[in-house]
């Protein structure tokens, strides 16, 4: 299984805090106490990759009728963005003259670099096949070096002709969103992080030629560092899907219908429900030239929205609503069995309703990316 296409499916992760009063001063301490709470020691983070990789040097350095069936892509990815803490237009304003409270944000903008690393091992059996695979991605911002992220996934893929089962497990340790005045602790900007747990599963039939069905599931565990615990939530999603194939195209559709529990929740609950429609246009591979050999390329469109509904009656998100649009547009190449180049443009917007001004004012924002990435099949 091909895991580079998990980070534009998945959904947002849980809701930011919020900053109310933002533009007072920096808290300060009393004179004969420390800083409110005293701080616990930080985790370091767990870093994943180095086990990753020892587990693809050995499956690469294996005997010669194993490593024979094995395939191994690997992948490299610049992307830019115009947003990269996906701030509002009065945070922007804020950063622009030079607020204490986003001392954070080196630039809006960034330039991220990434790789990810996927190894499959096909076994066939009779009228089966089944695919067991590990992917490993790391990526890595350039102008806001806090902007870091490392995961793993594990997943089995179960093959018929008539429909296909796959079944993954993701570990995705200390993503870092930005960071916030923890209030009711330490008084200072401490970075917002959390830690998911993801597990996956999608089922493809075939009823008919050219359309297939599409069932998915997943089940979500976020945990937020030790300043923001409160945010610490579970996730449900349950989604459908068709997609139809034209001769020169194929069009899909799908509603996935989220879930998502602040169960260590304050004062403040950021529980919220959630529909979420999706649709896309594909074109088949094409020729660039009429020779030989010539390299390919196939364009794709896609287009989601999202309405999420908090489920709090607190002060700040009660009456809550979000509605968020994405669009994405992307050309891909092929250069014979073996390289790939893609080249993608998206665009975020999330328009808030709630009878809170400094909701509606903080938590609004756009953004647009653009990135290529190059991958190489072994």
């Amino acid at each position: 299984m091909k895991n580079t296409e998990l980070d534009s499916l998945i959904l947002q992760s849980m809701e930011r805090p919020a900053e109310s009063g933002s533009s007072k001063e920096k808290p300060k301490p009393a004179e004969d106490e420390s800083r409110g709470k005293v701080k616990k020691p930080v985790r370091p983070p767990r870093n994943i990759v180095p086990i990753i990789m020892c587990l693809a040097l050995a499956l690469l350095l294996a005997p010669r009728p194993l490593s024979a069936q094995m395939e191994v892509d690997v992948s490299l990815e610049t992307s830019y963005t115009d947003n990269v803490f996906q701030l509002s237009e009065h945070d922007l304003d804020r950063w622009a003259h030079f607020h204490q409270n986003l001392d954070y944000v080196n630039t809006t903008d960034d330039l991220k670099i990434g790789a990810n690393f996927d190894i499959a091992y096909p076994i066939r059996y009779q009228w089966w096949k089944f695919v067991p695979s590990v992917s490993a991605t790391i990526s890595q911002n350039i102008s806001n070096p806090a902007k870091h992220s490392q995961n793993a996934v594990f997943s089995l893929r179960t093959e018929r002709y008539y429909w296909n089962l796959t079944a993954l497990y993701g570990y995705y340790p200390d993503n870092y969103v930005r960071s916030y005045i923890d209030r009711d602790g330490t008084g200072e900007l401490e970075d917002f992080t959390y830690s998911r747990n993801l597990y996956r599963a999608d089922l493809n039939l075939k009823p008919i030629k050219n359309t297939t069905l599409q069932l998915h599931g997943r089940y979500e565990e976020y945990f937020y560092n030790q300043y923001w615990t409160e945010f610490d939530a579970n996730a449900a999603t349950v989604g459908i899907g068709a997609r139809y194939s034209f001769p020169s195209f194929s069009m899909g559709a799908s509603y996935r219908y989220r879930s998502s529990d602040n169960h260590r929740h304050g004062e403040r609950d950021a529980s919220y429900n959630s529909n979420r429609y999706a649709g896309d246009i594909r074109l088949k591979s094409t020729p660039l030239s009429s020779k030989a050999g010539s390299p390919t390329f196939h364009p794709e469109f896609s287009l989601s929205y999202e309405e999420r509904f908090y489920q709090s009656n607190d002060t700040w998100y009660g009456g809550r609503a979000d509605f968020i649009y994405n669009t994405k547009a992307a050309l891909n190449f092929g250069f014979g069995k073996n390289w790939k180049l893609k080249l993608d443009y998206s665009h975020a917007y999330r328009n808030i309703e709630s009878p809170v001004e400094s909701v509606r004012r903080s938590k609004e924002y756009s953004e647009n990316r653009i990135s290529a990435t190059v991958k190489y099949s072994f």
